[in-house]
């Protein structure tokens, strides 16, 4: 199968060529035939905005590796020769952003992807790419797959956290049926001879599931059971081995005969297990990226060979090398007789291609900040330079500081670190803890020198974060709850008030318990809050709020597209109608913008509008997160993504044609 070279194609709302005097690095777009439907030029381009060679499926057989990419379009299945150390080929599956799972059986490569939970299989031999069958709604996961003696293929999905099974023999997909009615996520899998074991989360049961009858038992063992993950599991022996946060659990396939080991550090969770063919065991501990070997009933560090790197498979290469690849697209080799480490970059290699933008930040000296995963991307216009530094997760949110400092906040960890890009060094500030896992918007307190953080609680549970950053010496404070059973989704800071929007869905995987997503305001020198209000009814999920001369504007995802004016002192809704999707709200200028998805487009909102106005249309999705906006400061041109690449838009007031004419 080759390699799919796709541009993206979109219109914007304009008729006029680049702006004059265009920057050194400037692309000539390409466009779609659709007549303008503004004045509005189109962007200047600059190349791709964000690169990645990130990993989530791995599967080895012998001395050669399988793995599949996250964040580009459609996945690629990439072949590593895992002793040259090079990349041997690169094929193309359908359709996704990406493929969490891989296993290998007889002579075959199994891939599960998301947002479409479809299974492909690959033959190594022909190149063929196959298209095996969609295995749960369009929005799932295919989290995980594996291979039992017989050679049965065998997955775990989201969100029905369903088991499938598929026969190779006959191409026969069968749905073995929801292992629990409390989870979303059949999260990992294994198989031995007689059953399937299924680990879920956010709550976690081991569910074994009988292949012949299709019986189903709970095997969780009551030390680990309750709120959580199943980070990974083996079948092996004759037993079952499974994680549960730092806890390996060794237990009988019945779920007796328990032994729990812990390791002796603290890392996230362990994320990645393996017994290899001589007996040995091994597993790595998300976030420190360490790797340990089961000595008798005890965890025992043998090396951190990619730091803070989460790892998504290990293997042994031979009798003195283990090889494991980071989510990162790192390959490591870990020496086991003397502890030395080797890497094999991916994002050096043809394996890389244009992600899924996380954020956008513009630093004061010109410089565009553009997070992906694992790597935000620091770019020079001026210059017709960029390079990336590498981070510990998905950048989520940016806010550039105190000359020429970016502060960053990472998922899934809640990480927030501090990058100086004139050295690219990375500083840990700390994490927010408190089940906050998904940062999503930084705001600045220029007054307090404070970083406000937007926070959603982690899966399984409601109540997001808002949290206080003091810049002048790192400390922070973290207020979970201020807008009772919700999410944060973001944050605007006015006249020393932190207005933040509600989601209602937290963290998902939980039921709802409220009907309506709030808007609040909270006191950064008092901090409380002053009050809670619900702008419009049953509407679930508030995307993005901004504030302009004594309105809040703010635009729900649920439902998507509908946006908001509400005076601050009346509390009442002024203004409201329907974008496309939902996204960010950026003031400027006396203006109010709005650049939402599903349709990609920058409409003005206000002030004093009660229709919006379209400017710009048809950017085609290029992002992880939601559209956003990062104007100059002193000039209506703004930073933004049009397709994958990085984009500097004109958005002044005198393109603009009237609202209903063409």
């Amino acid at each position: 199968m080759p390699e799919v070279n796709r541009r993206s194609f979109f219109r914007t709302a304009g008729v006029g060529a680049l702006a004059a005097g265009g920057f050194a690095g400037a692309t000539a777009p390409a466009w779609a035939a659709a007549a303008p439907a503004r004045n509005v030029p189109h962007p200047e381009l600059f190349g791709t905005a964000a690169r990645t060679a990130a990993i989530v499926g791995m599967a080895v057989d012998g001395t050669t590796g399988y793995f599949v990419t996250r964040g580009q379009t459609p996945p690629k299945l990439v072949t590593v020769d895992l002793v040259a150390r090079s990349v041997e080929r690169i094929d193309r599956l359908d359709r996704g952003d990406g493929g969490w799972a891989a296993t290998f059986s007889g002579g075959k490569v199994y891939a599960g992807t998301y947002p479409f939970p479809d299974l492909y299989g690959y033959d190594p031999a022909t190149h063929q790419v196959d298209f095996l069958g969609q295995i749960g709604p369009n929005g799932g996961f295919v989290w995980c797959l594996a291979t039992a003696p017989d050679g049965t293929v065998y997955a775990g999905t989201s969100p029905r956290a369903e088991a499938w099974e598929y026969q190779p023999a006959t191409g026969e997909l069968r749905n073995l049926g929801r292992v629990a009615s409390d989870v979303e996520f059949a999260r990992v899998i294994a198989a031995d001879d007689q059953f399937v074991y299924v680990g879920t989360t956010p709550i976690r049961h081991i569910i074994r599931i009988d292949r012949a009858s299709g019986a189903m038992t709970d095997i969780v063992p009551a030390q680990v059971s309750g709120p959580g993950a199943i980070g990974a599991i083996v079948a092996a022996g004759g037993r079952v081995l499974a994680t549960a946060g730092n806890d390996l659990i060794d237990m009988a396939p019945d779920g007796s005969d328990v032994t729990v080991m812990s390791t002796p550090d603290s890392p996230r969770m362990i994320d990645s297990l393996t017994v290899t063919a001589d007996g040995e065991m091994y597993c790595s501990g998300r976030g420190a990226g360490t790797v340990y070997r089961r000595e008798g009933d005890a965890l025992v560090v043998v090396g951190t060979p990619n730091p803070g790197d989460e790892i998504r498979g290990i293997s042994k290469l031979d009798d003195s090398t283990l090889v494991g690849c980071g989510g990162s697209g790192v390959l490591w080799y870990l020496d086991l007789n003397d502890g030395s480490t080797e890497l094999f970059d991916l994002t050096d290699t043809d394996v890389a291609g244009p992600d899924l933008a996380q954020s956008i930040a513009l630093d004061p000296d010109g410089s565009v900040h553009v997070g992906g995963h694992f790597y935000v991307t620091v770019h020079r216009p001026w210059q017709g330079s960029s390079r990336r530094i590498r981070v510990s997760g998905e950048a989520k949110a940016l806010l550039p500081h105190d000359a020429g400092k970016v502060l960053c906040a990472l998922y899934p960890s809640g990480e927030i670190v501090d990058i100086e890009p004139a050295t690219d060094d990375v500083r840990s500030i700390g994490v927010i803890g408190h089940g906050q896992q998904r940062p999503w918007e930084i705001a600045y307190d220029a007054e307090r020198n404070l970083a406000v953080i937007a926070s959603a609680a982690a899966s399984g549970y409601l109540d997001g974060a808002l949290t206080l950053l003091d810049l002048s010496n790192g400390e922070m404070e973290v207020f979970p709850g201020v807008l009772p059973d919700q999410s944060i989704l973001s944050v605007a800071v006015v006249d020393g008030v932190a207005y933040l929007a509600g989601d209602t869905w937290g963290g998902g995987s939980v039921p709802r318990v409220r009907d309506t997503a709030q808007v609040g305001a909270f006191d950064l020198d008092t901090r409380t809050m002053l009050w809670r209000a619900e702008p419009l009814p049953q509407m679930q999920s508030m995307q993005h709020v901004d504030v302009h001369d004594g309105v809040l504007y703010g635009v729900y995802k649920r439902l998507s597209g509908t946006w908001f004016a509400m005076d601050l002192e009346t509390k009442r809704v002024v203004h409201q109608g329907q974008v496309s999707g939902y996204g960010e709200i950026v003031v400027r200028h006396d203006k109010v913008f709005a650049a939402t998805n599903f349709g990609d487009n920058i409409y003005c909102i206000g002030p004093g509008l009660d229709e919006a106005q379209l400017l710009v249309e048809g950017l085609v999705a290029s992002w992880m997160t939601v559209p956003q906006l990062e104007f100059e400061p002193r000039y209506w041109h703004a930073w933004g993504l049009a397709g994958r690449e990085l984009a500097r838009f004109d958005l002044h007031p005198r393109h603009w044609r009237p609202a209903g004419t063409r």
